[in-house]
């Protein structure tokens, strides 16, 4: 997306990515249109837009003639959001079930599954998608679909052969998505859980900071992103730690000592602890 865009557009973009309606969406995505950059170099931009906007009406018209005018809607929780995409047969949901740790029979091929997934002290928000077929961009549900993938924060193919995964990626393609836009790993089975639940937060470029206030330790996390200082994290809290912060103490990666002293400008790392103190 261009950076130079307007203020109105990216609100209208939350509205989309919040929408929990085709008909929230077709409202938000028109919004989008209108606010966009009209400049050369939003070209491309302008053209997605409007070719998301004529699917989403085919979209709509689908479900409307098949009966399935029904909607679903997964609010984005936890620190992140995977989606797990899958052939019929691809062991998909016996791997989503591994790794959050739940058993459940996926007998909704139309409606995708949401399980927390348990990543040290962070949740992390899985979601098991409907099996992808040959045809699949243009069937009735693959508007809603589409959008949970292009709001996740990562990708799991799961799939036991190279052809299996071209199909998915053909799939993406044909609705404007780039493989290569988020980070994501293909897989057919889970040596170790945990291994793999760390990579994906690897993959993430997220950092873990807890709080500390008169010696305890806050036992939920805040989550920046990499490369995150203690300004950033103070104005996550209250804008008042930035306006009368005096100073921080540091505990863990980005300290070069226990309770080093550091300023608002300190890089902060994963799995450090914080204590800020204000005038």
């Amino acid at each position: 997306m261009p950076t130079n865009v307007s203020v109105d557009y990216a609100l209208a973009q939350q509205e989309f990515l919040k929408a929990r309606t085709s008909a929230e969406k077709l409202a938000a995505l028109k919004k989008m249109i209108s606010t966009a950059p009209k400049h050369k170099s939003a070209e491309k931009l302008n053209a997605q837009l409007k070719r998301r906007l004529a699917d989403l009406k085919k979209d709509i018209i689908k479900e409307k003639k098949s009966g399935k005018g029904k909607s679903f809607s997964i609010r984005k929780e936890g620190a992140a959001t995977v989606v797990f995409l899958g052939v019929a047969g691809s062991n998909k949901t016996k791997v989503f079930c591994e790794l959050s740790g739940t058993n459940y029979k996926k007998d909704n091929d139309y409606a995708p599954e949401m399980r927390m997934i348990r990543f040290e002290n962070v949740w992390l928000q899985g979601i098991d998608l409907p099996a992808i077929y040959a045809g699949f961009a243009g069937s009735p549900q693959a508007g809603q679909i589409f959008d949970l993938i292009r709001t996740a924060d990562f990708l799991v193919f799961v799939c036991k052969s190279g052809p299996e995964l071209d199909l998915m990626i053909n799939e993406l393609a044909k609705k404007d998505f780039e493989i290569n836009s988020k980070p994501y790993v293909y897989i057919n089975f889970i040596d170790d859980a945990e291994e793999f639940k760390k990579n994906i937060w690897q993959s993430l470029k997220k950092i873990r900071v807890q709080t500390k206030t008169r010696g305890i330790v806050a036992e939920k996390p805040l989550v920046l992103k990499e490369g995150a200082t203690v300004r950033e994290l103070a104005e996550t809290v209250h804008k008042d730690f930035v306006r009368k912060f005096r100073h921080a103490k540091v505990w863990g990666p980005s300290a070069r000592f226990a309770g080093q002293q550091v300023g608002l400008e300190h890089e902060l790392k994963d799995n450090d602890v914080i204590e800020i103190f204000m005038k």
